[in-house]
């Protein structure tokens, strides 16, 4: 079989507006080279002519040994919209502003983690525990505050808290391992699994988001948000709202089979930012919130009071710090996590 050496990537915007999008695409007739590989992509426009000579890339390989290349659509790629990429191979690494770096074997909050730092947030990522310690944002504010102790106020904290009562991909466990599989500067992936090895999963990270895949359970999971809204949970000022548009301040319990597509989001009285989570399979499963003793959220797809509810494998969630708490802006920007900018090679 020939191995190509580039390849004309038409990337076709569905119904949502993409700000500075990742494109994750398959590249058919690749085979490794001899040496270290690379890639080099530059944006065309309608008739072939070269208008952004440097555009971002990076290349992997999955486990199955298909090679990928993520390349940034930079700007709006407005929905219902074609752009054109050219990738080619080469021998030697283009120097490019990482958008996304990681900083493995950094202690936090007690155990060896890996820092991932982006454009607005910093992602603390504990080892053996297999879930995210800390999620601060660009103001310092740690929106999820694990501490080494205590309960609702420290160890209970965290993303995604998925294996009750194994404590598997919760911070603070020990448990599982981790590996990094990828480190390039659009995304930073995580494999994590328990040490019995009876669960899997597998963390993106990406400049605007970052999206969990469970690969393996033991049993049915819930995917919990306990944490601290921009760095402490106020009852009455802060507030969580639904897909459907619904609003409720944090001091309001509720359990609902929250509507397709099943995502929300917590922002704080103070600040345009929020937090948003997203299930991408929508499970016909109870979902939950409560204020657990004034000290933390908890949210939950799939859970009811201890019950847990989720089944699916493979199954993906997404988390992200967004710079507004505007409803249609987040409902784009949510829409396009849940529905990333696809590629089709033309040659």
């Amino acid at each position: 079989m020939t191995t190509a050496e580039s390849w004309h990537i038409r990337v076709t915007a569905g119904g949502w507006h993409y700000q500075d999008a990742v494109v994750e695409q398959r590249l058919a007739g690749y085979a490794p080279g001899a040496g270290r590989d690379f890639l080099k992509a530059c944006e065309l426009d309608a008739g072939g002519e070269v208008i952004d000579a440097d555009v971002p890339c990076q290349l992997e390989t999955d486990a199955d040994g298909a090679a990928w290349a993520l390349f940034l659509a930079r700007g709006v790629t407005a929905a219902g919209s074609q752009r054109h990429f050219r990738l080619r191979r080469s021998e030697r690494a283009h120097r490019q502003a990482p958008l996304v770096s990681l900083s493995a074997d950094v202690m936090h909050q007690g155990q060896a983690s890996y820092k991932i730092t982006t454009g607005n947030a910093r992602y603390f990522y504990h080892q053996r525990g297999a879930g995210f310690a800390s999620l601060i944002d660009h103001e310092g504010k740690d929106w999820l505050s694990y501490r080494p102790y205590g309960g609702s106020d420290g160890k209970y904290r965290g993303i995604p808290n998925l294996a009750h009562p194994e404590n598997h991909f919760h911070p603070g466990g020990r448990g599982c391992h981790s590996r990094i599989l990828a480190a390039g500067p659009l995304k930073v992936s995580i494999a994590s699994a328990s040490d019995n090895g009876d669960w899997e999963c597998r963390w993106e990270i990406f400049p605007n988001c970052a999206r969990l895949t469970v690969l393996k359970v033991g049993h049915p999971y819930w995917f919990l948000y306990e944490g601290t809204p921009g760095g402490a949970l106020d009852e009455a000022g802060d507030y969580c709202v639904t897909s459907a548009g619904k609003r409720r301040p944090l001091a309001e319990s509720w359990q609902e089979c929250l509507p397709a597509p099943k995502w929300l989001y917590f922002g704080t009285a103070d600040a345009e930012r929020v937090l948003f989570l997203a299930q991408h399979e929508a499970e016909a499963a109870i979902d939950s919130y409560w204020s657990m003793e004034s000290n933390m959220t908890v949210f939950g797809f799939g859970r009811e009071g201890l019950k847990k509810y989720l089944t699916r494998t493979p199954a993906q969630f997404t988390i992200g710090l967004v710079e507004t708490r505007d409803f249609e802006a987040l409902r784009n920007h949510i829409g396009a996590a849940l529905e990333p900018l696809g590629g089709e090679t033309l040659g």
